[in-house]
Protein backbone atom coordinates (compact mmCIF):
# COMPACT_ATOMS: atom_id res chain seq x y z
CA UNK A 1 0.00 0.00 0.00
CA UNK A 2 1.57 3.93 -0.47
CA UNK A 3 1.89 5.54 2.23
CA UNK A 4 0.17 8.85 0.25
CA UNK A 5 -3.05 6.74 -0.06
CA UNK A 6 -3.59 5.56 3.65
CA UNK A 7 -6.07 7.19 5.62
CA UNK A 8 -6.09 5.94 9.28
CA UNK A 9 -2.62 4.08 9.16
CA UNK A 10 -1.41 5.75 12.10
CA UNK A 11 -4.63 5.40 14.40
CA UNK A 12 -4.17 1.27 12.86
CA UNK A 13 -0.58 1.96 14.47
CA UNK A 14 -1.44 3.49 17.36
CA UNK A 15 -3.66 0.45 18.48
CA UNK A 16 -1.15 -1.75 17.43
CA UNK A 17 1.73 -0.30 19.40
CA UNK A 18 -1.34 0.20 22.31
CA UNK A 19 -1.91 -3.10 22.38
CA UNK A 20 1.82 -4.17 22.16
CA UNK A 21 2.47 -2.29 25.22
CA UNK A 22 0.13 -3.77 27.12
CA UNK A 23 -2.43 -0.64 27.03
CA UNK A 24 -5.44 -3.42 27.38
CA UNK A 25 -6.91 -1.34 29.55
CA UNK A 26 -7.60 1.44 27.56
CA UNK A 27 -6.51 3.97 24.53
CA UNK A 28 -6.78 7.61 23.58
CA UNK A 29 -7.05 8.73 20.22
CA UNK A 30 -6.59 12.45 19.17
CA UNK A 31 -6.87 14.78 15.69
CA UNK A 32 -3.00 13.91 15.49
CA UNK A 33 -3.49 10.43 14.86
CA UNK A 34 -6.56 11.30 12.18
CA UNK A 35 -5.03 14.15 10.30
CA UNK A 36 -1.66 13.55 8.42
CA UNK A 37 -0.93 16.26 6.45
CA UNK A 38 2.10 15.89 4.27
CA UNK A 39 5.40 18.30 4.45
CA UNK A 40 5.94 20.56 1.33
CA UNK A 41 8.47 22.89 0.50
CA UNK A 42 6.86 26.59 0.83
CA UNK A 43 6.77 27.76 -3.42
CA UNK A 44 4.94 30.74 -5.09
CA UNK A 45 3.20 29.01 -7.89
CA UNK A 46 0.27 27.16 -7.27
CA UNK A 47 0.73 24.70 -10.19
CA UNK A 48 0.38 21.74 -9.87
CA UNK A 49 2.19 18.35 -11.68
CA UNK A 50 -0.25 16.80 -14.39
CA UNK A 51 -2.43 19.82 -14.57
CA UNK A 52 -1.55 19.98 -18.23
CA UNK A 53 -3.65 17.10 -19.45
CA UNK A 54 -6.41 19.11 -18.51
CA UNK A 55 -8.22 21.82 -21.08
CA UNK A 56 -9.00 24.03 -18.08
CA UNK A 57 -7.44 24.57 -14.65
CA UNK A 58 -8.04 27.44 -12.10
CA UNK A 59 -5.98 28.21 -9.14
CA UNK A 60 -6.64 30.22 -6.48
CA UNK A 61 -7.01 31.19 -2.53
CA UNK A 62 -10.03 32.33 -0.70
CA UNK A 63 -10.62 33.46 3.01
CA UNK A 64 -13.10 30.71 4.56
CA UNK A 65 -14.45 30.80 7.68
CA UNK A 66 -11.13 33.47 9.09
CA UNK A 67 -8.23 30.73 6.99
CA UNK A 68 -6.52 30.87 3.52
CA UNK A 69 -7.64 27.83 2.01
CA UNK A 70 -6.36 26.69 -1.82
CA UNK A 71 -8.35 25.58 -4.34
CA UNK A 72 -8.53 24.03 -7.46
CA UNK A 73 -10.60 24.05 -10.05
CA UNK A 74 -10.37 21.51 -13.30
CA UNK A 75 -12.67 21.50 -16.17
CA UNK A 76 -15.15 23.91 -18.17
CA UNK A 77 -18.24 25.57 -16.22
CA UNK A 78 -20.69 22.64 -17.72
CA UNK A 79 -22.16 19.85 -16.60
CA UNK A 80 -22.28 19.45 -12.78
CA UNK A 81 -20.12 21.03 -10.42
CA UNK A 82 -18.09 18.75 -7.83
CA UNK A 83 -16.98 18.98 -4.65
CA UNK A 84 -13.62 16.77 -3.96
CA UNK A 85 -12.93 16.02 -0.06
CA UNK A 86 -9.61 14.27 0.04
CA UNK A 87 -8.00 11.23 2.43
CA UNK A 88 -6.27 11.89 5.47
CA UNK A 89 -2.95 12.08 3.91
CA UNK A 90 -3.88 13.60 0.48
CA UNK A 91 -3.67 16.91 -1.31
CA UNK A 92 -4.04 19.04 -4.38
CA UNK A 93 -0.19 18.52 -4.94
CA UNK A 94 0.65 15.13 -3.95
CA UNK A 95 -2.94 13.51 -5.76
CA UNK A 96 -4.76 16.80 -6.97
CA UNK A 97 -4.17 15.83 -10.73
CA UNK A 98 -5.48 11.75 -9.84
CA UNK A 99 -8.73 12.98 -7.92
CA UNK A 100 -9.15 15.30 -11.01
CA UNK A 101 -9.18 12.54 -13.28
CA UNK A 102 -11.47 10.23 -11.21
CA UNK A 103 -14.03 13.40 -11.31
CA UNK A 104 -13.42 15.11 -14.52
CA UNK A 105 -15.25 12.82 -16.61
CA UNK A 106 -18.65 13.43 -15.00
CA UNK A 107 -18.35 17.26 -14.78
CA UNK A 108 -16.27 20.32 -13.45
CA UNK A 109 -14.14 19.25 -10.10
CA UNK A 110 -13.53 21.55 -7.24
CA UNK A 111 -10.53 20.54 -5.28
CA UNK A 112 -9.37 22.06 -1.88
CA UNK A 113 -6.66 21.26 0.58
CA UNK A 114 -7.92 21.33 4.16
CA UNK A 115 -6.58 23.64 6.70
CA UNK A 116 -2.54 22.78 7.41
CA UNK A 117 -2.43 20.93 4.18
CA UNK A 118 -0.73 21.37 0.83
CA UNK A 119 -0.84 25.41 0.08
CA UNK A 120 -3.77 26.10 3.08
CA UNK A 121 -3.03 28.29 5.74
CA UNK A 122 -3.96 27.09 9.71
CA UNK A 123 -3.78 23.56 11.25
CA UNK A 124 -5.85 20.80 10.55
CA UNK A 125 -8.41 19.95 12.95
CA UNK A 126 -12.09 19.32 13.16
CA UNK A 127 -13.07 22.36 14.12
CA UNK A 128 -10.80 24.38 11.32
CA UNK A 129 -12.58 22.32 8.83
CA UNK A 130 -16.06 22.89 9.89
CA UNK A 131 -15.19 26.59 10.27
CA UNK A 132 -14.38 26.84 6.92
CA UNK A 133 -17.88 24.21 5.52
CA UNK A 134 -20.48 26.71 5.59
CA UNK A 135 -18.65 29.44 3.68
CA UNK A 136 -17.31 26.61 1.49
CA UNK A 137 -20.69 25.31 1.04
CA UNK A 138 -21.89 29.13 -0.21
CA UNK A 139 -19.06 28.98 -2.73
CA UNK A 140 -19.65 25.80 -4.35
CA UNK A 141 -23.20 26.44 -4.38
CA UNK A 142 -23.01 30.07 -6.22
CA UNK A 143 -20.16 28.70 -8.56
CA UNK A 144 -22.80 25.57 -9.62
CA UNK A 145 -25.42 28.23 -10.16
CA UNK A 146 -28.08 26.13 -12.42
CA UNK A 147 -26.08 22.87 -12.29
CA UNK A 148 -26.14 19.84 -10.23
CA UNK A 149 -23.60 20.19 -7.40
CA UNK A 150 -22.50 17.52 -6.12
CA UNK A 151 -20.36 16.35 -3.19
CA UNK A 152 -17.75 13.46 -3.28
CA UNK A 153 -15.28 12.10 -0.17
CA UNK A 154 -13.04 9.42 -0.19
CA UNK A 155 -12.18 7.94 3.34
CA UNK A 156 -11.83 10.53 5.40
CA UNK A 157 -13.25 13.18 3.13
CA UNK A 158 -16.81 11.00 3.43
CA UNK A 159 -16.78 12.05 6.71
CA UNK A 160 -15.61 15.95 5.85
CA UNK A 161 -18.04 15.92 2.30
CA UNK A 162 -21.09 14.48 4.28
CA UNK A 163 -20.57 17.46 6.96
CA UNK A 164 -20.74 19.51 3.39
CA UNK A 165 -23.57 18.34 2.29
CA UNK A 166 -25.55 18.51 4.84
CA UNK A 167 -25.08 21.69 4.94
CA UNK A 168 -25.55 22.63 1.38
CA UNK A 169 -29.72 22.75 0.74
CA UNK A 170 -28.63 22.60 -3.20
CA UNK A 171 -26.76 19.08 -2.57
CA UNK A 172 -28.44 16.82 -5.77
CA UNK A 173 -25.83 14.09 -4.94
CA UNK A 174 -23.18 12.71 -2.48
CA UNK A 175 -20.62 9.92 -3.52
CA UNK A 176 -18.98 7.82 -0.37
CA UNK A 177 -15.93 6.22 -1.27
CA UNK A 178 -14.19 3.67 0.74
CA UNK A 179 -14.98 5.40 4.07
CA UNK A 180 -16.89 4.32 6.89
CA UNK A 181 -19.61 5.26 9.45
CA UNK A 182 -17.77 6.87 11.60
CA UNK A 183 -14.39 7.19 13.86
CA UNK A 184 -15.72 4.55 16.68
CA UNK A 185 -16.33 2.03 13.84
CA UNK A 186 -12.95 2.83 12.38
CA UNK A 187 -11.36 2.09 16.06
CA UNK A 188 -13.41 -1.00 16.29
CA UNK A 189 -12.37 -2.45 12.87
CA UNK A 190 -8.78 -2.13 14.10
CA UNK A 191 -8.79 -3.53 17.53
CA UNK A 192 -7.33 -6.76 17.49
CA UNK A 193 -10.13 -9.76 17.91
CA UNK A 194 -10.18 -10.85 21.05
CA UNK A 195 -8.16 -7.91 23.06
CA UNK A 196 -10.08 -6.18 25.33
CA UNK A 197 -9.52 -2.81 24.32
CA UNK A 198 -11.43 0.51 25.38
CA UNK A 199 -10.86 3.12 22.78
CA UNK A 200 -11.91 6.65 23.55
CA UNK A 201 -11.76 9.83 21.37
CA UNK A 202 -11.29 13.40 21.08
CA UNK A 203 -14.77 14.67 21.55
CA UNK A 204 -14.13 16.40 18.26
CA UNK A 205 -14.14 13.37 16.54
CA UNK A 206 -17.08 11.82 17.99
CA UNK A 207 -19.17 14.63 15.29
CA UNK A 208 -17.70 12.55 12.51
CA UNK A 209 -20.80 10.34 12.14
CA UNK A 210 -22.15 9.85 8.68
CA UNK A 211 -25.71 8.59 9.70
CA UNK A 212 -26.17 11.15 11.84
CA UNK A 213 -24.95 14.20 9.87
CA UNK A 214 -26.78 13.23 6.99
CA UNK A 215 -30.42 12.35 8.88
CA UNK A 216 -32.17 15.35 7.50
CA UNK A 217 -30.35 14.35 3.87
CA UNK A 218 -32.53 13.80 1.29
CA UNK A 219 -30.84 13.53 -2.05
CA UNK A 220 -28.93 10.15 -3.40
CA UNK A 221 -25.98 8.74 -1.93
CA UNK A 222 -23.89 6.30 -3.40
CA UNK A 223 -21.60 4.17 -1.27
CA UNK A 224 -18.58 2.24 -2.64
CA UNK A 225 -16.67 -0.35 -1.39
CA UNK A 226 -13.66 -2.16 -1.93
CA UNK A 227 -12.97 -5.41 -1.29
CA UNK A 228 -9.15 -5.37 -1.06
CA UNK A 229 -9.31 -2.47 1.47
CA UNK A 230 -6.23 -2.85 3.71
CA UNK A 231 -7.01 0.73 5.06
CA UNK A 232 -11.05 0.47 5.62
CA UNK A 233 -12.20 -2.70 5.71
CA UNK A 234 -15.23 -3.55 3.03
CA UNK A 235 -17.39 -4.46 6.27
CA UNK A 236 -17.45 -0.54 7.01
CA UNK A 237 -18.95 0.59 3.66
CA UNK A 238 -21.29 -2.12 4.08
CA UNK A 239 -22.37 -1.08 7.56
CA UNK A 240 -22.66 2.46 6.64
CA UNK A 241 -25.08 1.86 3.18
CA UNK A 242 -27.04 -0.27 5.73
CA UNK A 243 -27.39 2.60 8.50
CA UNK A 244 -28.00 5.35 6.03
CA UNK A 245 -30.84 2.91 4.53
CA UNK A 246 -32.01 1.73 8.00
CA UNK A 247 -32.11 5.93 8.33
CA UNK A 248 -34.48 6.45 5.39
CA UNK A 249 -31.79 7.67 2.98
CA UNK A 250 -31.71 7.23 -0.93
CA UNK A 251 -28.72 4.68 -0.86
CA UNK A 252 -26.86 2.70 -3.64
CA UNK A 253 -24.64 0.03 -2.62
CA UNK A 254 -21.77 -0.79 -4.98
CA UNK A 255 -18.86 -3.37 -3.65
CA UNK A 256 -15.97 -3.67 -5.85
CA UNK A 257 -14.23 -7.05 -4.89
CA UNK A 258 -10.93 -6.94 -6.42
CA UNK A 259 -11.10 -3.12 -5.76
CA UNK A 260 -8.28 -1.42 -2.98
CA UNK A 261 -8.95 1.64 -0.90
CA UNK A 262 -7.65 4.25 -3.43
CA UNK A 263 -8.31 2.39 -7.17
CA UNK A 264 -12.41 1.59 -5.76
CA UNK A 265 -13.66 4.96 -7.85
CA UNK A 266 -11.42 4.64 -10.70
CA UNK A 267 -13.11 1.23 -10.93
CA UNK A 268 -15.52 0.92 -14.70
CA UNK A 269 -17.70 -0.33 -12.47
CA UNK A 270 -17.75 2.71 -9.95
CA UNK A 271 -17.63 5.04 -13.05
CA UNK A 272 -20.58 4.07 -14.44
CA UNK A 273 -22.06 3.77 -11.05
CA UNK A 274 -21.39 7.56 -10.71
CA UNK A 275 -22.29 8.29 -14.23
CA UNK A 276 -26.06 6.64 -13.60
CA UNK A 277 -26.15 8.54 -9.96
CA UNK A 278 -25.70 12.10 -12.22
CA UNK A 279 -28.24 10.96 -14.38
Amino acid sequence: MKKRYKIVGGLAAVLTLGVGAGLASGLHIDEGVVFQPRPHMPRDTLTLRGEGEFEQVRHERVELGGQTLALSTFGADTGPLIVNCFGNAADRRSSGEQYAHKLVPHGQALLWDYPGYGDSAGTPSVAAIDAAADELVALAEARAGERDLIYWGHSLGGFVCSTLAARSPEADALILETTAPSIEAVAKAWTPEGIPLRVTFDESLSRYDTPDVLSDFSAPILVIGAGKDRVLPVALARELATELEADGRDVRYLELPNANHFAAGFDPKAQAAVAALLD
